[in-house]
């Protein structure tokens, strides 16, 4: 198969999509990490953070 002039072999095709997938997919998981952590966290989850930290520290 020809692109651009240059003989390219399928598997370099699928290569290059699983790399512009992968970098695609990362791209969005970092995105959605940091638009999540804008928010601060309500009363209630800080109230079930706290509740979980007692109970750790009370069993051995």
């Amino acid at each position: 198969m020809r692109i651009f002039g240059k003989h390219v072999f399928p598997r370099q095709i699928i290569v290059f999509a699983s790399g512009v997938l992968f970098l695609a997919a990362t791209t969005y998981d970092v995105h959605r990490s940091i638009k999540n952590n804008q928010t601060p966290p309500s009363k209630e989850q800080l109230e079930a953070l706290q509740e979980y930290i007692n109970s750790r520290r009370r069993s051995p």
